[in-house]
């Protein structure tokens, strides 16, 4: 049996024993076994033989209430170490707070120890709506043969299919044209578009229009005027929250991974991968069209072609090339 006896101990458990069976007196205990008499009266009273603990019953805390409650939450809410939160308290609380009296502080309270990780933001669901819901972005391109490009995305998303354009302006009458030929080419009615804020989707935040509403569209936004002439309620995204519209950022992200992972050309050692802007469009369209192909867990691992083929509308037009419009600043039609 492994007995643990404090370090100042004059007794073992078996003399203690003896000592609480003993009808000796108490002087004639003391002599005997060698001990004072106040030892011989505390192991009369005891049941035990166990020592117990010396930690003070009442502990002296020179914390106050408040100070204890911002010391949890330093550590809880700021994470902040030990040496930290003694620097915090003792430069904005009370300057003499010593180290010792912080962390018997966290022990009080349960927290001295290394704190879990938070839980991660569960992801956001979309709100269950009919076919014809488009997110719409505009992912810029690094520049190819001294020529900007843009690519502008558009997801329906109960079925996830999605249309590109790429596009060498961003300004609202080149997207707002990309929007009428993705409306032709889809084929479905589409009932409401959500974009972000750009200068390219609404004018919410011009700050140089007489009469505007501070905060909201004027509606005379290229893009809202061509929303308003098909019935098509165009909705905007919180400002600087890109993820209210993640379906279209979470495939930006796609792009931008295909295009990581393309071959290089021997002779373009930079962000750009290929040779030619043709030869950069060319491969986008391609990679979305196998995209449209592609089973995805989303949807039930069914293709986003093969669910936009099977909706009950008229057939849809959507995966055709078409020819360059001119003036328009797009490079090539939308793919599917």
């Amino acid at each position: 049996m492994d007995v643990k006896l404090h370090a100042n101990a004059t007794t073992t458990p078996k003399t203690r024993a003896y000592i609480q069976q003993s009808d000796k007196p108490v002087a004639v205990l003391a002599r005997e076994l060698g001990v004072n008499e106040t030892t011989i009266r505390r192991w009369h009273g005891r049941q035990s033989v166990q020592d117990r603990s010396h930690k003070a019953h009442h502990l002296a805390i020179s914390l106050s209430p408040i100070e204890e409650q911002l010391v949890a939450e330093l550590r809880l809410l700021a994470r902040l170490s030990l040496d930290d939160i003694v620097e915090v308290m003792q430069r904005c609380v009370r300057a003499y707070l010593s180290r010792s009296a912080i962390y018997r502080s966290l022990v009080r309270q349960g927290i001295s120890g290394p704190q879990p990780a938070p839980e991660p933001p569960r992801p956001g669901v979309f709100e269950p709506t009919s076919f014809g819901f488009v997110h719409i972005d505009l992912k810029h391109l690094p520049r190819l043969e001294g020529q900007p490009a843009y690519v502008f995305v558009a997801i329906e998303r109960s079925t996830r299919f999605v249309h590109i354009e790429i596009v060498t302006r961003r300004d609202g009458i080149t997207i707002a044209r990309c929007l009428e030929r993705f409306l032709a080419a889809f084929g479905y009615k589409v009932h409401t578009i959500l974009t972000d804020n750009g200068s390219e989707f609404t004018d919410r935040f011009a700050v140089d229009m007489k009469g505007k509403p501070e905060g909201k569209p004027s509606g005379h936004h290229p893009f809202d005027l061509l929303c308003r002439q098909h019935g098509i309620e165009h909705r905007l995204t919180r400002p600087f929250h890109p993820q209210t519209n993640g379906m279209v950022e979470r495939f930006n992200r796609r792009l931008a991974q295909a295009i990581a992972n393309a071959p290089q050309t021997s002779f373009n050692a930079g962000k750009n991968r290929f040779a030619s802007t043709a030869e950069r469009n060319g491969f986008l369209y391609d990679f979305v069209d196998a995209y449209n192909r592609t089973r995805l867990k989303a949807i039930g691992y069914i293709a986003p072609k093969q669910a936009l083929d099977n909706q009950t509308e008229l057939y849809t037009k959507a995966g055709i090339h078409a020819e360059d419009h001119p003036g328009a600043g797009c490079t090539r039609h939308a793919t599917g």
